[in-house]
């Protein structure tokens, strides 16, 4: 009989203490939650006066500087370029036409070769013979040394 007590109490020991703790985590997510509001209210109060604070970082870096200006270079001394600004006067260019990275904006080495990747790209279309390469004519050129 001792045995049974000690069974029930132990039950009933390790039934309180999971509801003690089920209550301390639920008390827990109320507290969390009520911390998040809070905290999110408290942002976007003070965002509010910083927005014109949001100025992009400024590249300072002199080998960064002159390697970007070294890609841009290589980029400009193209001829798909030089047939975009000779074409495409600056006030009638799109958001769609090849636009120039700036070089001062601070950027990680993998976006700013993205960009210029994009940049080189779009220039592209600007090639002498970007219209003559299309898909659906076959390469004559291969054909003709292959038979």
């Amino acid at each position: 009989m001792d045995s049974d007590n000690r069974k029930h109490n132990s039950e009933a020991n390790s039934y309180v203490r999971k509801a003690t703790k089920g209550k301390i985590k639920s008390d827990s997510r109320e507290n969390s939650s009520s911390r998040k509001k809070f905290k999110l209210n408290s942002k976007n109060e003070d965002s509010i006066p910083s927005k014109p604070s949001k100025i992009a970082e400024v590249e300072i870096d002199p080998t960064v500087l002159q390697r970007r200006q070294k890609q841009i270079d290589y980029g400009k001394n193209t001829v798909g370029y030089h047939n975009y600004i000779k074409d495409v006067p600056i006030d009638k260019r799109t958001k769609e036409d090849p636009k120039t990275p700036d070089k001062y904006t601070k950027y990680s080495r993998r976006s700013w070769d993205a960009l210029i990747k994009i940049w080189r790209i779009k220039l592209h279309q600007y090639d002498p013979n970007a219209n003559v390469n299309c898909k659906d004519e076959p390469e004559s050129d291969e054909e003709s040394n292959a038979s």
